[in-house]
């Protein structure tokens, strides 16, 4: 006689259809939850960490003993459970066949509430720019002000590097009203500064243009990372003689220079600090020019 797979309790048999496997929307459930705990905790081992209990879903709703449960999935769910496969994997493993999956669904099921992958990648975009909302109305001064949205921005590419993928080096932005709330943000402080629209737009967008431009590295770096192990310090260090062999077989007298000093300076973190106070400085010639300079 069939047992249930959770408690061993006897069940009884099936008149039409698989037999089931449980003997109640409980027992059923708890197989569920201990299926995505293993699943996690599977993920955690490769990456050398403990999975949090909080990172479990909720179990979706039965639907017919032993087959597809009826989700009840939400846009908000979904997102997550993307993001979530982004930070731990990088976006290029986010599908929307993965998400379903993890999610223990059809990924038809999916399609009620995000259109495609393209609608998901925006929707993935909007949630971690809106982890980071800039304060109303934010610090005295033009400068102050750009300085803290630019350092905002930083720390989303550095929790979520892979977002720098889905934004830099387009033009054809994500539609996500939380990124789009950056540039906003952004003309409003330099508004009143005598500059007109056009140049607000520029400025704007070319604070956030080098911002994603500087986090590439960053989500290089986590994809290495994730497949090598391997820091960037230790690659530097394994490849120290082909390096040096290569400078002085080319003949380049500053580049022979580079020593651990210049390596930290090299670093994704001491170039977005070095541009970043350039380019305020920059922003300052512009309106120190005032109006109508060329």
């Amino acid at each position: 006689m069939p047992t249930c797979e959770t408690c061993g309790r006897a069940l009884g048999a099936s008149e039409r259809g698989r037999p089931p496997r449980y003997c109640s929307r409980a027992c059923r459930a708890r197989a569920y939850r201990m299926r995505v705990a293993d699943r996690l905790a599977a993920d955690a081992r490769e990456e050398g960490r403990a999975a949090p209990e909080a990172e479990v879903p909720h179990p979706p709703p039965a639907g017919t003993e032993g087959g597809a449960p009826e989700v009840a999935l939400d846009r908000s769910l979904i997102v997550r459970t993307a993001t979530d496969v982004a930070d731990r994997e990088g976006v290029a493993a986010v599908s929307m066949r993965r998400v379903a999956a993890r999610l223990g669904v059809g990924v038809m099921s999916l399609y009620r509430y995000v259109a495609n992958r393209e609608e998901l990648n925006d929707l993935m975009v909007d949630a971690v720019f809106g982890e980071r909302p800039l304060p109303e109305p934010g610090p005295d001064g033009w400068r102050a002000k750009l300085e803290l949205s630019a350092r905002a921005e930083w720390a989303i590419y550095q929790d979520h590097p892979w977002v720098s993928h889905l934004v830099a080096v387009t033009t054809r932005p994500p539609v996500a009203p939380n990124l789009m709330a950056y540039t906003d943000w952004r003309m409003r402080a330099l508004a009143g500064h005598d500059l007109d629209f056009t140049t607000l737009v520029q400025v704007a967008i070319m604070i956030g243009t080098y911002l994603q431009s500087a986090a590439i590295p960053l989500a290089h770096e986590a994809q290495v990372a994730r497949t090598t192990r391997h820091t960037r310090q230790q690659w530097a260090d394994a490849r120290q003689d082909a390096i040096h062999r290569t400078i002085h077989a080319a003949r380049l007298p500053m580049v022979s220079e580079f020593g651990s000093e210049a390596f930290q300076a090299s670093e994704p973190e001491s170039i977005f600090e070095f541009g970043l106070h350039r380019m305020l400085d920059g922003i300052a010639a512009l309106l120190d020019r005032g109006p109508g300079a060329p």
